[in-house]
């Protein structure tokens, strides 16, 4: 299913935009819809890395290095 989207966007925004799809080649569109998919990736990441934060210090891992240090 498709659904079209009105968005408000500055001066500064729109000219922002703009940019972005002529040194990219891509359509306005195409750059929205990258930035939401992008944007709802790292959102969904944060609420994971929010709820398996207290599970990883329970078993010791503080840091990147503990995890990878355990898993390699």
């Amino acid at each position: 299913m498709q659904s079209t989207l009105t968005v408000r966007l500055s001066g500064k925004e729109a000219a922002d935009l703009q940019a972005v799809c002529e040194l990219t080649g891509k359509s306005r569109s195409e750059v929205v819809r990258g930035s939401l998919r992008d944007r709802l990736f790292r959102e969904r990441l944060k609420v994971l890395q929010d709820e398996l934060r207290p599970k990883a210090r329970e078993i010791g891992w503080l840091t990147e290095n503990d995890l990878f240090r355990d898993v390699r």
